[in-house]
């Protein structure tokens, strides 16, 4: 699943969720707007190439205000308009975005702050931007979500409000464009939980544990392979010392207690120190098994020093 696909899918389970108050559907409109709206000569024009957003915000226009607003289609674009000089007032007067003296101050990307005061409006808000803005990473690719926004301000917003429910996030420059980014696991999961997007946040948790399993798992068998590899090199040391005392002195000259343990060291080449001491008679202890090994070591050395 790459990251486009999951991205659509998380989107589309975002744009299923409708806000109950009426103070949350101001909150998405004022979204929608500030993302995909024109204003002009006392007309409203919201226009996307994803016709389900419009979908939404005629619904929302109807719900929140009984306005029926007109649809068209423009190559590719589907647009909702709406032209009667009082109901584009109330509109805008709704979402904030009308001066003192009644005209529209119009900042791309931005809602006002007032909008977005109640936790509720906050996740509708992120849920909202998310839709407009966002991609994610598909769950086995790595954890990466972020906005990519049109200004400084609009990314220091989403910042802000995810801030607000202790999910961290940077902003940083990429082509002209300001992007908001979250790069923890936890973090878009957080994110995802936030925005109620349940069936979105249960696949992304159910991939960062099984990522987690597949990690340990990983280090257990990179940690046992490390420790075979030592155990291989301690036992070729230990068998080059028992056949160079072999050659010096024979190994029937050793004591009793290193001849048993030297003999089943090279008989059993491959095994560790607690297997080999189970393999002699009588069965002798892992440490006792590393101390007469270490005394062989030490012994060779000693005639190697010595025919230097």
């Amino acid at each position: 699943m790459g990251t486009t696909s999951f991205s659509m899918e998380v989107k589309e389970e975002m744009l299923k969720n409708f806000p109950q108050q009426r103070h949350c559907r101001i909150a998405e409109i004022a979204v929608i707007i500030a993302t995909y709206g024109k204003i002009s000569d006392n007309s409203l024009i919201v226009s996307s190439d994803n016709e389900r957003i419009t979908q939404k915000y005629f619904t929302l226009l109807k719900k929140t205000f009984n306005i029926i607003a007109d649809a068209f289609e423009i190559k590719g674009f589907f647009g909702i308009s709406v032209t009667k000089e009082d109901e584009v007032r109330e509109i805008l007067q709704a979402v904030k975005i009308l001066n003192s003296e009644g005209n529209p101050v119009f900042h791309k990307g931005i809602v006002p702050a007032v909008l977005l005061k109640s936790s509720c409006c906050k996740r509708v808000f992120l849920r909202s931007v998310f839709v407009a803005y966002g991609t994610v990473n598909a769950p086995d690719k790595g954890s990466h979500l972020e906005f990519v926004c049109n200004s400084e301000d609009q990314a220091a917003q989403i910042v802000r409000e995810l801030s607000y429910f202790d999910i961290k996030a940077k902003t940083g420059l990429r082509k002209n464009h300001f992007v908001a980014y979250i790069k923890d696991g936890n973090g878009i999961s957080d994110f995802l939980r936030v925005a109620q997007a349940n069936v979105a946040t249960m696949t992304y948790e159910n991939s960062l544990i099984l990522r987690e399993i597949a990690n340990v798992t990983n280090r257990r068998v990179n940690c046992e392979v490390a420790n075979t590899g030592k155990q291989i090199d301690a036992a070729y040391r230990q068998i080059n010392d028992i056949n160079y005392l072999n050659e010096c002195i024979g190994i029937s000259n050793l004591p009793e207690t290193l001849q048993s343990v030297a003999k089943a060291r090279l008989e059993n080449p491959d095994v560790g120190l607690k297997e080999l001491g189970e393999l002699m008679k009588p069965p002798l202890g892992k440490s006792g098994v590393n101390h007469r090994l270490r005394k062989i070591s030490e012994l060779a050395q000693k005639h190697r020093e010595k025919d230097a």
